[in-house]
């Protein structure tokens, strides 16, 4: 018999223990690459909608701005057509019976 036979026992618990810390360091690194190259990704990206983003924003300022002086024009033409009423009114209270 020249097959050694300490060859086939199993592997000790440290050496398993070790050998998965490795493979898991591995995997780590692996993922550690992936989420570098998608934060490089999203940067770029991000760059690249900046300008639109803030286009969006002046406009939407200048909209807003626009519906305040819009609002203003509407509370006035309103108050000035219940001061019509009122004057027609008045003036339809005013006429002599017939």
């Amino acid at each position: 018999m020249n097959e050694d036979p300490t060859h086939n026992l199993p592997q000790p618990f440290e050496e398993r223990v070790l050998a998965e810390l490795r493979a898991m360091r591995g995997e780590l690194s692996t993922m550690n690459t992936r989420l570098t190259s998608l934060e490089e990704k999203v940067d770029a990206r991000l760059r690249e909608t900046r300008p639109i983003w803030e286009g969006v924003q002046a406009q939407l300022t200048r909209l807003e701005t626009e519906m305040k002086t819009l609002n203003r024009h509407f509370k006035s033409l309103i108050n000035d057509m219940f001061k019509l009423r009122s004057l027609v009114e008045e003036l339809e209270d005013n006429q002599p019976a017939a």
